[in-house]
């Protein structure tokens, strides 16, 4: 029976090496990845710069443009603007590109850019001359670029269709959420306080009080405890400091710099026009009434959704003492809804719409210092569509009067111009559809992208587009999240699906930024699988980890944000060490086994053959003589049976090398030689 065995194995082996000497590498189809998650409100979990294949020497690609796609809504109603085209050129190959042209086109439209240099793993923004643009006529962009040393044609161009509908500008609304127990609002309100006086003309801010952390005894909380609870809950907020900007980017800490986590998506949403005007005009009526005029401006039709006008009155400024943070001072309290947190349901026709609601001033407010905050929100997505206040000043940090100075007033004044020019951070997706030999998604456009999916059974938490922190392999300001911070559904799980990738072959690479800290007592996990039918399917588990095993950056029981690249793990593994380790035979082996490598000493492939007598799960890696992994050849759970797999050494000098197999409580390591 032995020798029955030992004949079949041998064969196996000589079958395998005869099909590895082919001179054709086999095309694989039909590839996708799924990242799944399982939350234990642990900890956030960054991922970002996926890609699939192997990099080229030269390769530029056009990545984004900052005219969003499909359809948007001008500034000024049907009336022509001008925009400064602004495309993100990124050079994904090896070595530095220089001296081409990046080319954009739209109809009679063409403009020609020159670019010296970009260096690898970097991009550059090329500025485009002005283009005018005119409401409810398509726009049909190319962008392209024409280096002649390019090896990778397939994505040097974007194609986009924009269309942009009748609009108006829009304010931005910040919903803040904050408590005078906690520590580290005390440390961040100043940055949010900053952020607010810069940007007094076009930004409306709430803070809502909640219940913890520390004492229940917030007095701004306490006075009105079921409209903040509502308020708090509706955006699932489960830790303070906290804030949520347009309904649109949520869950924003720390606040520090303010440039990066508040004016990166502040600029981007008001560099995106509305179809909904709103105007807020207080008056004090009967000495210790509110009227709030508000008009409502719908210039397009709106989408199907659910619209509510919500009218809050926030008090400007108060004191308070008695909270163990520090804070006496507090801003933009929230004090009530009206009538409640249900608000109005709005028509979505077009047409000027006006509300008038009167609200009495309660004992506890200071008049002067009480105003009307109103927005329209659609509650199918949670997005603001438009904002504004019945406060045209803002005091002066020193000025607590009733009686406002006018030294300390700030006008209220709406920029002039048409984009922010000065501030773009919009990113579109390339539309290319072809398969590159080289394809990435650097997570800096609309999310999720083309061809990608998300399945969140749960309909809580799930995978969302984070900007202010960006993984090394690639340049960017974005990347992608789970917040298990602000997950309290423990078990669930949540899962990003890539698009379908074909012709690969087996020497291309999967390839990943992550990062994740681990909140002490709380194991978030992180699997990532692999389908080769189209995603019908994921039988290969290629990444698995969980907790400190997860983790890149120390232990931290604060709102985890990665600020560095050390903070930032990477994953990569070819296709080759998944798909070529090949069951041979039927035969179930009785113990663990790791088989000497054939040949041996060998150049530049070697066969590795192993035996598993139960399921397990299985680590098959290759180390140099200093002891450092230089390959992973398989890592995931495989069945019983008999496995074999090839070490490619062409790209490795000539010498002694170690392979290690782990497979449950079995290791085995063993030598190998490559002659050259």
């Amino acid at each position: 029976m032995k020798k029955v065995f030992l004949f079949s194995l041998i064969a196996a082996l000589c079958i395998f090496a005869f099909n590895y000497q082919s001179p054709e590498p086999a095309v694989i189809n039909n590839i996708a990845v799924q990242f799944v998650t399982t939350n234990n409100y642990g900890n956030n979990l960054y991922v970002d710069n996926f890609s699939i294949g192997n990099q080229y020497t030269n390769d530029v690609t056009v990545t984004s443009v900052n005219i969003p796609k499909d359809t948007n809504y001008s500034f000024a109603g049907t009336a022509t603007f001008k925009v400064a085209p602004t495309a993100t050129v990124m050079n994904v190959g090896s070595t530095t590109a220089s001296g081409f042209n990046v080319v954009m086109t739209a109809g009679a439209y063409t403009s020609t850019k020159s670019v010296s240099s970009v260096a690898s793993g970097t991009g550059i923004n090329v500025v485009f001359d002005s283009l005018t643009i005119t409401p409810n006529t398509p726009l049909n962009m190319k962008i392209y670029s024409t280096w002649a040393s390019d090896m990778n044609k397939a994505n040097d161009t974007l194609t986009q269709y924009t269309y942009y509908l009748p609009g108006v500008r829009r304010n931005v609304l910040i919903e803040a959420y904050t408590q005078w127990n906690c520590g580290p609002c005390a440390a961040n309100t100043p940055y949010l306080d900053a952020f607010q006086s810069a940007h007094w003309d076009s930004l409306c801010i709430i803070r809502y009080h909640a219940w913890w952390p520390g004492s229940n005894n917030d007095p701004m909380y306490l006075y009105n405890t079921v409209q903040c609870s509502n308020r708090i809950r509706y955006y699932g907020v489960n830790g303070v400091p906290d804030g949520d900007m347009d309904g649109t980017y949520l869950h924003i800490f720390p606040y520090s710099p303010p440039d990066v986590q508040f004016g990166v998506p502040f600029y981007t949403r008001l560099n995106k026009g509305t179809p909904i005007g709103i105007h807020v005009t207080d008056s004090r009526i009967a000495g210790d009434s509110i009227k709030s005029d508000i008009t409502i401006n719908i210039v397009s039709p709106l989408v199907a959704g659910n619209y509510k006008l919500r009218v809050n009155a926030v008090e400007r400024i108060r004191s308070y003492s008695g909270g163990s943070n520090g804070e006496t001072s507090f801003k933009d309290i929230f004090r009530r809804m009206y009538p409640d947190t249900n608000g109005f349901a709005i028509p979505t026709t077009v047409g000027t719409y006006n509300y008038t609601y009167k609200y009495k001033r309660e004992t506890e407010w200071i008049d002067s210092l009480v105003y009307t905050v109103a927005y329209v929100q659609n509650d199918v997505n949670k997005e603001v569509m438009n904002c504004d206040k019945g406060r045209r000043w803002a005091l002066d940090a020193g000025n607590r009067g009733i009686t406002p100075d006018v030294a300390g007033l700030k006008a209220m004044h709406r920029p002039e111009g048409d984009f922010y020019n000065n501030k773009m951070f919009f990113n579109t997706p390339q539309t290319d559809n072809i398969d590159a030999g080289f394809n990435f998604e650097v997570f800096e456009s609309s999310f999720p992208p083309s061809g990608w999916s998300i399945s969140n059974p749960d309909a809580g938490v799930t995978w969302s587009q984070f900007t202010g922190a960006n993984g090394p392999l690639f340049p960017g300001s974005k990347c992608v999240t789970l917040p298990f911070y602000s997950y309290s559904g423990s078990g669930q799980n949540d899962y990003l699906n890539t698009r379908v990738y074909n012709n690969l072959d087996l020497t291309d690479s999967i390839r990943f930024n992550y990062a994740y800290a681990v909140y002490t007592g709380y194991a978030d996990r992180l699997q990532v699988q692999l389908s080769t039918n189209g995603g019908s399917t994921y039988p290969y588990t290629i990444f698995d980890k969980s907790g400190s095993s997860l983790a890149t950056a120390p232990a931290t029981t604060s709102n985890f944000v990665p600020a560095s690249a050390s903070e930032w793990g990477r994953f990569s593994v070819a296709l080759g060490t998944i798909l070529a380790v090949t069951r041979t035979g039927t035969e179930v082996p009785t113990h663990f086994a790791l088989m000497q490598n054939y040949p041996n000493p060998f150049n530049p492939v070697t066969n590795i053959v192993y035996m598993l007598p139960k399921s397990s799960q299985v680590s098959l890696k290759v180390y140099d003589v200093k002891g450092q992994l230089i390959e992973t050849l398989f890592e995931g759970r495989q069945n019983q049976g008999i496995y074999i797999t090839q070490f490619e050494g062409a790209k490795y000098a000539s010498g002694m090398y170690f392979y290690k197999l782990d497979a449950g409580d079995y290791k085995e390591v063993k030598k190998m030689v490559l002659i050259k």
